[in-house]
């Protein structure tokens, strides 16, 4: 009888001992990270600027400073005065610059610098959602005594650029989606969730006029406003986008 019971012993150790061998159970490494797919996304489009930026500026030289500050008072004042009469509100006009200066020049002949005297410069900037009205803006700006117009820009403003770049940045999130479906098919993995997702670039490349000074000019109050046209301005956006895969 002990000896049928040490054998059932026996026995069933064995087994437990063979079921123990057969058997593994593995659990995953602590801290592995899951398979990735890492991928950029872009769009780039156009759109229709709603503001325009004109650069006027007013220059005077006198032999002394005084004179020379006092000059342009008078002509910037004209020329804002001649701007709000033309329908310009006041505050769309910023002053962006104001300096005075020795104004030196090399003379090559007696090979010496000549006193010129000072110049005084005033810059200011038009800015207006009457996209209609530039060019006639420029003119009258001119005609009141502005020395320059330095540049013009098509560009957007606040409000229409947080629009712009949300599209954006939606329309770089779906090109970086398709891209990774198109490479997870072709490699044979499981395209699964999101894993992270950067914007890494943005940028708004407002529409600039080089040839505004040749576009305007002294004409009579009879002739018609010098025609400009606004062009588009180009959006530009970047994201990189990592997705697990299986």
């Amino acid at each position: 009888m002990n000896m049928k019971k040490s054998m059932t012993i026996f026995v069933v150790l064995g087994l437990l001992m063979l079921a123990a061998c057969e058997t593994r159970v593995i659990l995953p490494e602590q801290g592995q990270q899951p398979n990735t797919l890492s991928v950029n996304g872009m769009s780039e489009f156009e759109v229709s600027p709603d503001l325009a930026k004109v650069r006027f500026s007013v220059q005077t030289q006198s032999v002394t400073a005084q004179d020379a500050q006092a000059r342009n008072r008078q002509v910037s004042n004209a020329v804002r005065d001649a701007l709000l009469r033309a329908g310009v509100r006041d505050s769309e006009l910023e002053t962006s610059d104001y300096r005075v200066e020795r104004v030196l020049e090399w003379d090559y002949k007696e090979q010496r610098q000549i006193d010129r005297g000072y110049r005084a410069s005033n810059t200011f900037v038009l800015s207006t959602r009457d996209l209609q009205r530039v060019g006639e803006f420029l003119d009258v700006g001119v005609q009141a005594g502005a020395t320059n117009v330095e540049s013009l820009t098509f560009e957007l403003s606040d409000a229409r650029e947080r629009e712009v770049k949300t599209e954006a940045l939606r329309r770089a999130a779906m090109n970086a989606k398709e891209k990774a479906v198109a490479l997870a098919e072709g490699s044979g993995v499981i395209l699964s969730k999101v894993r992270t997702i950067t914007e890494t670039s943005y940028y708004v490349q407002p529409f600039y006029r080089a040839d505004v000074m040749a576009l305007s000019g002294v004409k009579e109050a009879a002739v018609p406003p010098t025609p400009i046209s606004p062009g588009s301005v180009q959006v530009n956006a970047q994201v990189s986008v990592s997705y697990e895969v299986a």
